[in-house]
């Protein structure tokens, strides 16, 4: 702020009010939110299946039926039905991947078994060479 000391007549000092600086600032909070606005929004990408059409035929089979592990709800594990132990799942899983021509294995855990012991069995798999797990959206466990 200024005043002027203008020397009328018994008269007092004016303050005059100078707003160049207020605008300075201003302006620079302009730009900064400006510039910094494009910057908050947060995306994320996500793949989704295409929608399949409904006269397609089904896809041709196999000859090798696809890799499922499966969790019951006494924590046992199975691969296609064959039962197997914690300890063999680093041996035995490399030999049924490489006979896979998708390398995919698909994972499925009885509803009652605890989310904790899922994640675990979902880790010794990954150690043993699964680089790519699908959760099945339709039970398999009984």
């Amino acid at each position: 702020m200024g005043m002027s000391s203008g020397k009328k007549s018994g008269k007092t000092a004016t303050p005059n009010v100078n707003v160049t600086p207020l605008v300075d600032v201003a302006l620079v909070i302009l730009i900064i939110f400006m510039v910094v606005t494009p910057m908050l929004t947060k995306t994320f990408w996500l793949n989704l299946p295409k929608q399949e059409a409904k006269n397609k035929p089904p896809p041709p089979t196999s000859k090798t039926p696809p890799l499922v592990m499966t969790v019951d709800k006494t924590g046992a594990i199975r691969v296609n039905k064959m039962l197997l132990q914690r300890t063999d799942i680093a041996q035995r899983l490399p030999r049924m991947l490489a006979a896979q021509s998708g390398k995919v294995l698909y994972f499925d855990a009885h509803d009652d078994l605890p989310y904790g012991e899922a994640v675990k069995v979902m880790d010794l798999a990954r150690a043993g060479g699964a680089r790519s797990i699908a959760m099945l959206t339709k039970s398999v466990v009984k």
